[in-house]
């Protein structure tokens, strides 16, 4: 891949996390009247992963979504997760305003998220059951007579 189309990758992945905040954040405002802020938060985390992978697979990677990739998806995630920690720890030791760190730490994460997501959305494995969906429905031969 040339390093125009993974800038353009980059971004792309950029306005899905866009998509993917405002996916968590409305899912988090409909259901906190209805359960509180900590199940809102989990249902909203759990929207905008659904939200996230899809689009990624989609309009960031243009790669089918299968179960495979769907189920191995939260990986890279853990390393966004991990890498913005560590910014903001960072960050705040280095003297940055707490309430500023995790943006900050965030835009350095960037480029380490979509490393670890398109290589989760585009190595994983193709899902072999659709082909094996096909040879159960498949009509069996009868022996002629």
């Amino acid at each position: 891949m040339n390093p125009r189309e993974l800038l353009a990758g980059l971004v792309r992945y950029g306005l899905v996390g866009v998509a993917n905040a405002a996916t968590y954040y409305g899912t988090y405002l409909l259901a906190h009247p209805h359960a509180g802020y900590l199940v809102a938060h989990a249902v909203g985390l759990g929207a905008a992963m659904v939200v996230s992978f899809l689009l990624n697979c989609r309009f960031t990677f243009r790669v089918r979504p299968t179960w495979t990739r769907f189920l191995l998806y939260p990986a890279s995630q853990v390393v966004n997760i991990l890498a913005t920690t560590v910014g903001v720890v960072g960050l705040v030791h280095l003297g940055i305003d707490e309430r500023l760190a995790p943006l900050v730490a965030a835009g350095l994460a960037l480029p380490v998220s979509f490393l670890a997501a398109r290589f989760v959305i585009t190595r994983a494995v193709i899902d072999p059951r659709p082909a094996l969906a096909d040879a159960v429905t498949r009509p069996i031969p009868l022996p002629e007579r």
